[in-house]
């Protein structure tokens, strides 16, 4: 008796989340949106957010070319949280503001793409995290009902230009925006993960082969609804609209100077990988 308790139980936290794993490709001329099951797409009849159904049209995993899981130009926003990795002897001070940027859509990069180094820059840095993708318009949602409005979950690789971000030197070197927002800078993995308790997933980043970053999706300081409640009581967040959490810690001596050729890749825990190589600008 006391078995079947324990596989009922086993079953029963096996079960809480039904995960699907949504896709956007390219096939037969056309892109479509899917849910990747083992080997093989099941077709949508729409986009992630307007209630699609399965169509009964399938296609064999190696047939199609996986794509950004969004569509760049139908999305509004894609913001950033910095600072946001739990470290020892640092408090947060009540009702903490957020630490946030934005990056543009043209910031957004498929697995396997180019990030572009240009000439001038000499502290590129590559952070791993998880992305929140928004599912339907939310606008002063509460952290108690923020992750209602989450459609689901991507791995990303965020790169900024740090050095620029202060904008020490005024004129003399590019802007705030530059240092964020520059074209591929936003890394996406092919996949969203819905349905996903993204709750105690391990991150970890590669160069070249070898660990830089190696934490866990509990190490934010602040989670998934307080960003999400957070932003919407400023911005209103729409469907598809990204949300870069917050990358975790580095590990000693891992960050220096990026060069063209370096392979970067980023893996979370129950979602995947999304694989760059950095490029000549």
């Amino acid at each position: 008796m006391r078995s079947l308790v324990i596989v009922v139980l086993l079953c029963a936290v096996t079960h809480a989340y039904a995960e699907t794993r949504n896709v956007r490709f390219s096939a037969e001329g056309q892109t479509y949106y899917g849910v990747l099951e083992g080997k093989e797409i099941s077709v949508l009849s729409g986009d992630y957010f307007s209630n699609p159904e399965k169509t009964g049209k399938k296609f064999a995993l190696d047939d199609v070319e996986l794509l950004l899981p969004v569509d760049p130009m139908r999305i509004t926003k894609v913001i950033g949280a910095a600072v946001n990795t739990k470290r020892p002897n640092v408090v947060l001070p009540e009702n903490a503001h957020p630490r946030l940027f934005a990056k543009f859509p043209t910031s957004l990069n498929p697995d396997g793409g180019g990030v572009r180094l240009p000439p001038e820059a000499g502290n590129l840095n590559y952070e791993g995290e998880l992305v929140v993708v928004i599912g339907k318009k939310a606008s002063g949602v509460s952290k108690e009902e923020a992750l209602d409005y989450v459609f689901g979950y991507a791995v990303g690789n965020d790169f900024s230009e740090n050095t620029w971000y202060g904008e020490r030197k005024r004129r003399e070197e590019p802007s705030r925006l530059i240092s964020k927002g520059s074209d591929t800078w936003a890394c996406l993995g092919s996949v969203i993960v819905s349905d996903f308790d993204y709750k105690n997933r391990s991150v970890k980043t590669m160069l070249n082969g070898e660990v830089v970053q190696n934490g866990n999706t509990s190490e934010l300081m602040q989670d998934v609804p307080e960003l999400v409640s957070y932003i919407s009581r400023y911005i209103t967040l729409m469907p598809g609209d990204l949300i870069y959490t917050g990358t975790v810690l580095f590990e000693e001596g891992a960050r220096r100077k990026m060069k063209v050729g370096d392979k970067l890749e980023v893996t979370i825990e129950g979602i995947g990988s999304v694989k760059n190589e950095i490029v000549a600008m």
